[in-house]
């Protein structure tokens, strides 16, 4: 065999070769571009097709995140309340007639710095604090016993299962209903955490992407149904 005919064999498989890897590399992009998630533009069509807003970034929301944690009560002494100090990926509008608000805000607080989800759906009035925290039975026995408990709201099975902290027992009693209870007990939505803060009701529920309303609707519907069941915020 010719030393040409060599050359030109080694030469016609190193670009085989090369075309061969350049071919796997654009699958494996495309590949990667399709699992990808979706971006900004998708989530702006599918919010603003159920007349609802979306923005990437705004700020106007950092003085109403603010002022709802903007409380004596929250306050560290040495550190103060968290501070929102930008508002991302913000979609809001009304659902079921309540107004709501879903973002992400950068958050900074004892010194450091956080990314906090929120999807608030407005109360009627602004009211105290209130978190309703699901935990075993047996630790909240304990707590209980030893004083480090929440509140009681007279109802054993509900009493055993949540844990109530607030400042104010007269609200924690008047949102907790008999209905908000059986609700509370009996859905299976029912998240770890509801939190009542100064305007808003909000839920530590499992979203991995607020700006889908996929994902962002059975958590407002969650929110709404727990309104649904307190008798002067129907």
């Amino acid at each position: 065999m010719s030393p040409a005919l060599v050359l030109v064999i080694v030469i016609s498989g190193t670009l085989l070769i090369f075309a061969g890897v350049g071919l796997l590399i654009f699958f494996v992009l495309r590949a990667t571009r399709a699992a990808r998630p979706a971006g900004a533009q998708h989530f702006r069509n599918a919010v603003e097709q159920r007349g609802w807003v979306f923005s990437e970034q705004d700020d106007a929301f950092i003085e109403l995140y603010n002022r709802q944690f903007n409380r004596p009560e929250l306050s560290e002494p040495l550190w103060g309340p968290p501070e929102a100090t930008a508002a991302h990926d913000v979609v809001s509008g009304v659902h079921r007639g309540r107004r709501f608000l879903a973002a992400t805000f950068d958050v900074t607080h004892r010194a450091g710095r956080r990314r906090e989800r929120a999807v608030w759906v407005a109360t009627p009035t602004r009211h105290p604090i209130l978190t309703i925290s699901r935990v075993p039975q047996l630790q909240n026995s304990v707590n209980q016993a030893i004083g480090r408990g929440g509140m009681t709201v007279g109802y054993p099975e509900f009493d055993g299962r949540f844990e109530v902290t607030g400042e104010d027992g007269d609200f924690a009693r008047a949102i907790l209903t008999p209905d908000a209870m059986h609700f509370l007990l009996s859905d299976p939505r029912t998240p770890r955490m509801v939190f009542f803060r100064g305007e808003f009701l909000d839920a530590a529920d499992p979203i991995n992407d607020h700006r889908d309303p996929h994902e962002l609707l059975p958590a407002l519907d969650f929110r709404c149904d727990l309104l649904d069941r307190i008798p002067h915020w129907r």
